[in-house]
């Protein structure tokens, strides 16, 4: 049996893959599981685990259950007693850690309505009354920034502790307005406003799994806007573009990358153990002053390998398990194709674009030798080189 809470620390660190290098998993869980059910320590500890707090981020606990997507709220459904379960799973709704993901806390969130909100009501009641939501960039101000004839230009704080520090305010106002979101569905009992669901909903429904999502959390506002280094503001759009050609996010430094996987979980609300590698990212460019929201989800176990990246002008949603290439060979997945008119300039394209959506079905392998270009817009009703791999028509 493990016999100190340091042991227990030392037990939960190992992510799923480097576990048998330390134990068998069964040894491990009756280990686990006795501490909790039996240590206040173990429990705080445990805790902690489940807010993903270091160095727990990606330990072995927050792999698949046997029932659940996430063994560790299995483990708090049969380890503690009614009232510290419902604690914990209030905890994880309520915390302001950037690092959890937004499934996770939604499927916190769900078992919450389940045993009934008790005494927290009060505390989430308060979250909902206290929020206030972030603003988004208007015509005008969009008209009014500068621009070299081709790219929008804005302010990027010269060091990399001021790049970091807007990452940081990003994940921050993105967790208040997931906990807020979810506050007010756990007070509503888990009902959702109903929406339309085509093709791309379906997908993210069917994967994600928790009835306190609504696809619409993955329809990313991109001319949402945060505080800026010296009180302009940055739009995520923006904010995307700075962390995918500013160099020190494309390196695996122990400050850097901690900070940018907590702003894809908050920010783009990528799921539980997903992964962004390194030199991979997201991106959106306005064309004019045009940032339809898009959709942007990536589902658990999902890989947007080492320099992969998506524009998301159009919209992509990747499957559990679903895999982007990978080894640092340049792959563009792009989202929308530009079109002209016979006769127009053939600058005028710039404007003029056609979107769809990317998807990555469960499991689906985009492979890591297929470098360039993918134009997921000539695939629209036809199927792709790859199984699994498809364009969906962008909903009117």
């Amino acid at each position: 049996m493990t016999r100190s809470i340091e042991d227990l620390s030392t037990l939960l660190r190992p992510a799923k893959d480097m576990l048998p290098e330390v134990s068998d998993r069964d040894v491990a869980l009756a280990e686990v599981t006795g501490q909790i059910k039996n240590d206040d320590a173990a429990r705080a500890l445990f805790s902690k685990a489940c807010r993903f707090e270091a160095p727990f981020t990606a330990s072995w606990i927050h792999g698949p259950g046997d029932e659940s997507p996430y063994l560790s709220l299995e483990l708090a459904a049969s380890s503690l007693d009614d009232d510290r379960y419902r604690a914990l799973l209030a905890d994880v709704v309520l915390s302001t850690s950037t690092s959890i993901p937004y499934d996770y806390r939604a499927l916190a969130a769900e078992r919450l309505v389940q045993a009934g909100t008790g005494e927290y009501a009060g505390a989430l009641q308060e979250v909902v009354d206290s929020y206030e939501p972030l603003p988004a960039r208007g015509l005008q101000a969009k008209i009014a920034v500068p621009t070299d004839g081709i790219d929008h230009l804005f302010d990027i704080p010269e060091t990399v502790t001021g790049r970091l520090n807007l990452l940081i305010a990003a994940s921050r106002a993105k967790t208040l307005e997931s906990r807020h979101m979810l506050a007010v569905r756990v007070l509503a009992n888990g009902v959702l406003p109903s929406e339309p669901v085509g093709e791309p909903e379906r997908l993210i429904l069917e994967d994600v799994g928790t009835t306190m999502v609504a696809p619409s959390d993955y329809l990313v506002p991109w001319d949402q806007e945060f505080p800026g280094e010296h009180g302009s503001g940055l739009t995520l759009a923006e904010l995307v573009r700075i962390t995918l050609m500013c160099g020190e996010f494309s390196l695996p430094d122990t400050t850097v990358r901690p900070i940018l996987v907590d702003f894809y979980r908050s920010v783009l609300r990528t799921c539980g153990r997903s992964i962004i590698g390194l030199s991979a990212g997201v991106f959106h460019v306005e064309h004019g002053t045009l940032a339809t929201p898009s959709y942007y989800y990536q589902g658990r176990d999902a890989i947007l390998g080492k320099g992969c990246v998506i524009d998301c002008v159009g919209g992509a949603v990747l499957q559990a398990g679903s895999f982007l290439g990978g080894g640092y060979m340049p792959i563009l997945i792009h989202t929308h194709k530009h079109i002209r008119k016979g006769g127009q300039a053939a600058a005028s394209e710039r404007k003029q674009i056609l979107p769809c959506v990317f998807a990555a079905e469960a499991g689906a392998r985009y492979p890591m030798d297929a470098i360039g270009l993918f134009e997921t817009v000539d695939y629209l009703g036809k199927e792709t080189p790859y199984e699994g791999i498809r364009a969906i028509p962008h909903a009117k």
